[in-house]
């Protein structure tokens, strides 16, 4: 056998005993191995036509504009052999623009089989879905793709092409929309939301594409799942900042009234009757929970200025422990601290920042407790990370309810203003914190809290332009190798 050099990406594919030929653009051979003269009953003369009839020759000419514009393709040809009889063949081929020639290899008899092993571990691989359909029936369908439609197995030999589709259009119109716009310009694109089986969301597009001269359609499907979610989180966090600009000018308006209002109520007290002093101490009352609010608001509309220092979490919690006693103990509930006396609970921090977030937690946890119960803070330290869980014996959190705890506005409660966790959610992403939750229903729920740990001068040279500047130039110094 003449065997032409191959290049290393075709060796996998095409080895030595396999029925390959290797032709020029002008069907000229340039290689022929053992396996394809046999099969083709053709003596193995380098430079001479593939012999082949006028139908083939046509199918060859339309072959090679397919594969230039396409790298691969099938097709198949009537060869005529040395006793002058014709054979047909199907074949794969593979174009190498470089050097102008044309992989050919033989897909009858057992090599065939062996292709369709191949293709079949590559389709496999693939990170995205692919269905083939041929003669509008399924003729063979990837891993993945059955993963993403979550395609029943025991019915798959019966998927139709229109059937598929039938599965994605919610009007007839619609589908045969897409049918006429695939069959015009030999493909079609199909965005599909749907939901798994861990009921989530999936959003998936589907490129549906006509190979006329295989009359087979192939369906490839791609999960956008993530970047679609991305730029949802992104259009919301726009909408968020929109609203967030206009209830900083709201509140900051409301406050000044507010502290106008307080300075009115104070000169009102010397001019009214006991009774009315009763009055005025219940609208002082609620205009104290109204600038509470207020600056809760502005907290979280504005960004404000953040000064971090070494802070102890156990001496934080021990100081929200004993502002919430007095709160806890009017509705018969137990606060314990549970803490590993060799636990480090240095983090870097800001101290009012975190009271703030502790009381809102603990006051959470005494309201959903109306016939009162314990509330166990526990402090870890774990991997020179700073853990603190914070579990009641409320009435729980449903689950459908879980991921929007932490959704400015959304409430539960009949007076509440969903304002306290979302609170919590900035003090802890301020301090580059996680925060979960896990709660059972009837039973109880545990907010699990965890901040990096303290780590000596990164406070200091953190925040400091100019020290970071000389940090980093005395570490380049020190790490120049001696020579």
């Amino acid at each position: 056998m003449t065997k032409a050099t191959m290049v290393p990406l075709l060796e996998d594919l095409f080895q030595y005993d396999d029925p390959v030929l290797i032709l020029n653009t002008s069907c000229n051979i340039e290689s022929i191995s053992n396996k394809a003269a046999q099969i083709l009953n053709l003596d193995e003369e380098i430079g001479k036509p593939l012999p082949m009839d006028d139908l083939s020759q046509s199918r060859w000419n339309s072959f090679i504009k397919r594969i230039r514009q396409e790298k691969f393709s099938f097709s198949s040809f009537n060869i005529k052999g040395k006793d002058s009889a014709y054979k047909e063949i199907k074949v794969f081929g593979m174009f190498l623009k470089k050097n102008n020639l044309v992989f050919l290899k033989i897909l009858n008899e057992d090599s065939d089989n062996k292709f369709q092993l191949y293709r079949k571990h590559f389709l496999n691989d693939l990170p995205y879905g692919l269905l083939f359909f041929k003669d509008e029936m399924i003729n063979e369908i990837n891993s993945r793709a059955i993963e993403l439609l979550d395609i029943d197995l025991g019915n798959i030999s019966n998927l139709s092409f229109d059937s598929f589709l039938s599965k994605y259009f919610d009007y007839g119109y619609k589908k045969l929309q897409f049918l006429s716009e695939l069959k015009a310009f030999g493909h079609a694109t199909l965005e599909v939301k749907r939901l798994n089986r861990q009921n989530e969301e999936r959003y998936l597009t589907m490129n549906c594409k006509y190979f006329y001269y295989l009359d087979m359609i192939v369906v490839s499907i791609v999960d956008h799942t993530e970047t679609v979610k991305l730029k949802q989180k992104v259009k919301e966090l726009e909408h968020f900042s929109e609203i967030g600009k206009i209830s900083a000018n709201i509140t900051h308006e409301l406050k000044n009234a507010v502290t106008s209002l307080k300075g009115f109520m104070e000169l009102l007290k010397f001019n009214t009757t006991e009774e009315g002093k009763k009055y005025i101490k219940i609208i002082e009352s609620e205009m104290q929970r109204m600038e509470t609010i207020l600056s809760e608001i502005l907290y979280l509309a504005k960004p404000t200025k953040f000064i971090k220092e070494k802070v102890s979490m156990l001496h934080v919690i021990e100081e929200v422990i004993e502002i919430m006693q007095p709160q806890a103990y009017k509705n018969h509930v137990v606060i314990q601290l549970k803490a590993d006396e060799e636990c480090d609970s240095m983090i870097t921090g800001n101290v009012n920042h975190l009271k703030q977030m502790f009381i809102n937690l603990v006051k959470n946890a005494i309201e959903v407790m109306e016939n009162g119960g314990t509330i166990t803070i526990e402090l870890k330290n774990i991997c020179n990370k700073v853990q603190v869980l914070i579990k009641d014996e409320g009435t729980g959190i449903p689950e459908e309810n879980l991921n929007k705890l932490f959704t400015p506005f959304f409430t539960t409660k009949d007076e509440g203003t969903g304002l306290g966790l979302s609170l919590v959610k900035k003090v802890v992403d301020e301090h580059h914190g996680k925060i979960s939750v896990e709660s059972i229903v009837d039973v109880g729920s545990t907010f699990i809290l965890e901040f990096p740990g303290y780590t000596e001068n990164y406070t200091k040279y953190y925040y400091d332009e100019n020290q970071m500047k000389k940090l980093l130039a005395s570490r380049t110094a020190n790490s120049v190798p001696l020579v």
